[in-house]
């Protein structure tokens, strides 16, 4: 029983019952239904027999109805057939056991064609008389219990559930059989790794105690060099502190040079530029470019000491010079101000901002609005620059 599921015993122990009962009622529904549509347009065969009298129709509505019976082989299997045909004045004419009885007691029933006018004449009469008064049938079909056809329907259910059962409980077996096989091969796969894991084990416990003894012995080892390590210490603190001032001294004197450098070299190359610029040319220059700023920055002064040193600029950051004074001009705001420089009486002389890296521009807003750019160099121009705004008074 283990390896069947209580939900499949259950439907198997209750389904075939149930579906008994209503394969029984509905076969009876079925057969009910189908035998009486069929018989109700069989009942009268020969409506021209009983009109001339030749026939009765309790006679033809029974020998029809036997004939019809008879060819269903169903019947046979223990259905039980209830019918009744009666006109619809409540006279009954199937089955008519009165009419049976009196040919039960006729000592001969095959004389009844040898009848005369007058019998013919009375049978027409009676047949005429119930065909006007109209049929009514009714056919009601059950089906008892420990017939052929219970029996056969109860079995078929019990084999079907059966075979359910067995395929179930196959299925179950080899489910079962198979999760037992695959914990089989689980379990062997465990203890493989699991003595895998222990000569692992094995191995690093010889490796820790041999890391066990490296440690002591560099225990051991740094404990000395501490004792080496704290008796020079203060003397290694001295020597980094005298070390360190050296360095300091040694990275001021650097920068001085460096600054000396690049202030030597930009005095070289102004004093070249100057030799080959004469002074007319020059003038000629500064009164070219004065006018040329005048009509492109309406919103702008520039002081001679600022087109001056714009002059002396090479070509490329005279280009990014004059694309400065173009934003200025526009909207100072977008300029970054890197610094504010001060006149010798606290004023302030101006704001210093940055372009193409070197070069410096030095401006101040003056009270009408306007911008006035007092100086533009670079950083080897830098201290003359702001010794020049250290000196100019604040408008």
């Amino acid at each position: 029983m283990k390896h069947l599921s209580f939900r499949i015993l259950f439907l198997c122990v209750f389904l075939p019952p149930v579906l008994y009962i209503f394969t029984i009622q509905g076969l009876e529904a079925y057969l009910q239904n189908t035998w009486k549509s069929d018989l109700m347009g069989r009942l009268i065969s020969n409506p021209g027999q009983l009109l001339k009298g030749q026939l009765s129709v309790h006679d033809e509505i029974r020998t029809n109805i036997q004939a019809y019976m008879q060819s269903r082989w169903i019947a046979e299997l223990g259905p039980v057939v209830r019918i009744l045909v009666r006109t619809k004045n409540g006279r009954v004419i199937y089955p008519d056991f009165e009419k049976q009885e009196r040919y039960e007691h006729q000592p001969d029933s095959g004389l009844k064609s040898l009848a005369g006018p007058s019998e013919s004449s009375r049978l027409a009469r009676e047949n005429l008389e119930v065909m006007q008064e109209g049929l009514v049938f009714s056919l009601a079909v059950e089906i008892p219990r420990n017939t052929w056809l219970s029996n056969s329907v109860l079995v078929f259910y019990i084999l079907v559930f059966t075979g359910v059962l067995c395929l179930s409980y196959r299925s179950n077996v080899r489910q079962a059989e198979n999760v037992t096989r695959q914990q089989e091969e689980d379990l062997k796969a465990t203890q493989k790794k699991l003595s895998q894991a222990q000569s692992r084990l094995q191995e690093a416990t010889a490796k820790e105690r041999s890391y066990r003894e490296e440690i002591d012995r560099q225990k051991r080892d740094l404990t000395q060099a501490d004792r080496r390590i704290q008796i020079t210490e203060k003397e290694a603190l001295a020597e980094m502190e005298a070390l360190e001032e050296k360095l300091q001294e040694s990275m001021a004197k650097r920068q001085e040079r460096e600054q000396e450098i690049e202030n030597l070299a930009w005095e070289v190359d102004r004093l070249k530029s100057q030799q080959k610029l004469s002074s007319k040319k020059k003038e000629k220059q500064q009164a070219a470019i004065r006018k040329r700023f005048n009509v492109l920055y309406k919103k702008i002064d520039f002081h001679d000491r600022s087109v001056d040193g714009f002059l002396h600029l090479p070509e490329d950051m005279q280009l990014k010079a004059e694309e400065f004074i173009h934003t200025l001009n526009q909207d100072p705001g977008l300029i970054r101000v890197k610094r504010k420089v001060f006149s010798k009486n606290g004023d302030l002389s101006a704001l210093e901002s940055i372009f193409a890296y070197r070069g410096r521009v030095y401006w101040r807003k003056k009270a009408n609005s306007t911008i006035e750019v007092m100086a533009i160099g670079t950083k080897n121009t830098q201290s003359k620059d702001l010794a020049f705004l250290e000196g100019a008074n604040a408008s």
